[in-house]
């Protein structure tokens, strides 16, 4: 993603710019939630070079790579952390926090909204995989093609949540305002020659892409909760 940043990243940061919530010449604090290796942020800090952006992973080697990759951007940093007990610290330190592409590959999404709640920001914003209805899939993979801990599998979680719990969960949390849409894809991604996950598209006869992984669509959107 260093070398070539996500559509659907580019996508969600323009709609949050489009919306107000970031801005160019509008200084914030920022966070980076499971921020991986870092790409996101280096985008985020070359976009809006006035601001302050934290990365926050579980992975310590991830964390190292970033920091090695982040070296020359001095309005960035990354910590260690797990997002399930975010460490207190970071309490009203950030105006908003982000998260790219985690929360549907997380077991669950309550205490994970409440842990970010807790570090008080103006504003959450996640892309995951929702459902416009009242209706939440559980999905856990089994997959074969990865080898995790002396196990056959690696074990996986591709869910996707309810948008009317999830605006419901964070009304809870303080955060009332609540806005969203479908990322819908505008170029082409091709199939992986493995038959293990990753995104691809087909288009529909009325030309609208859909995203897909092994045997799963990918009800990708984009969602903003404020207080």
């Amino acid at each position: 993603q260093y070398e070539s940043v996500y559509r659907s990243t580019e996508k969600f940061v323009d709609w949050l710019e489009a919306s107000g919530y970031l801005g160019v010449d509008t200084p914030q604090r920022i966070c980076d939630i499971a921020c991986g290796g870092g790409a996101n942020l280096a985008y985020l800090s070359r976009r809006y070079k006035n601001s302050r952006f934290t990365g926050i992973d579980i992975s310590h080697p991830l964390i190292c790579y970033g920091a090695e990759k982040l070296r020359d951007e001095v309005n960035c940093e990354l910590y260690q952390g797990d997002w399930f007990h975010l460490d207190t610290k970071w309490r009203d330190q950030f105006d908003g926090i982000i998260s790219f592409q985690t929360l549907s590959w997380l077991s669950e999404y309550h205490e994970p909204l409440r842990q970010l709640a807790e570090l008080n920001p103006k504003w959450i914003a996640i892309s995951s995989l929702f459902y416009e209805g009242d209706i939440e899939y559980s999905i856990t993979l089994k997959n074969y093609y990865r080898v995790s801990n002396g196990k056959e599998y690696e074990k996986q979680y591709y869910n996707i949540y309810s948008l009317i719990r999830v605006r419901k969960h964070l009304e809870t949390l303080g955060y009332r305002e609540f806005h969203f849409i479908p990322f819908e894809i505008d170029i082409d991604l091709p199939k992986p020659e493995s038959m293990d996950v990753g995104t691809y598209t087909i288009k529909t006869e009325e030309n609208k892409r859909l995203q897909i992984s092994a045997a799963l669509m990918m009800p990708w959107y984009f969602i903003v909760a404020s207080k």
